[in-house]
C-alpha cells in the first residue's frame, strides 16, 4: 500500500468517526429536549450542554474542514446589502 493510499483511508477513518459522532450528539440532543420538556427544572443545565454542543460541533466541523479540504460554510439569513462599486467603474449619473 502505498502513502496516498494510506493517507485516504486514514482521512476515511476519521470521517466516520465524525459521522458517529454526529449521531451520537444527535441523540444526546434529542434526549435533552425529551428530559426539558417533561421536567419544570431551570434551564441552566440544558444552556450549559447546548453550549457544549455547539463546541464539539465547531470542532468536529474544523476537523472536517481540514481533511476533507472543502470549507463549510454556515448559512446567514437576513437582507443582502447594496454591492459595492468602484467609483471609477461607476456610471457618471
Amino acid at each position: 500500500m502505498n502513502w496516498h493510499e494510506e493517507e485516504n483511508r486514514t482521512k476515511l477513518h476519521i470521517l466516520n468517526s465524525l459521522a458517529r459522532s454526529q449521531r451520537a450528539l444527535a441523540r444526546i440532543i434529542e434526549s435533552m429536549a425529551d428530559m426539558t420538556e417533561s421536567s419544570a427544572s431551570s434551564g441552566t443545565a440544558a444552556d450549559k450542554l447546548v453550549e457544549q454542543l455547539e463546541a464539539i460541533s465547531r470542532y468536529q466541523r474544523q476537523l472536517t474542514e481540514k481533511i476533507s479540504g472543502i470549507r463549510i460554510r454556515k448559512f446567514r439569513r437576513g437582507t443582502p446589502g447594496k454591492p459595492w462599486l468602484s467609483r471609477r467603474l461607476r456610471r457618471p449619473t
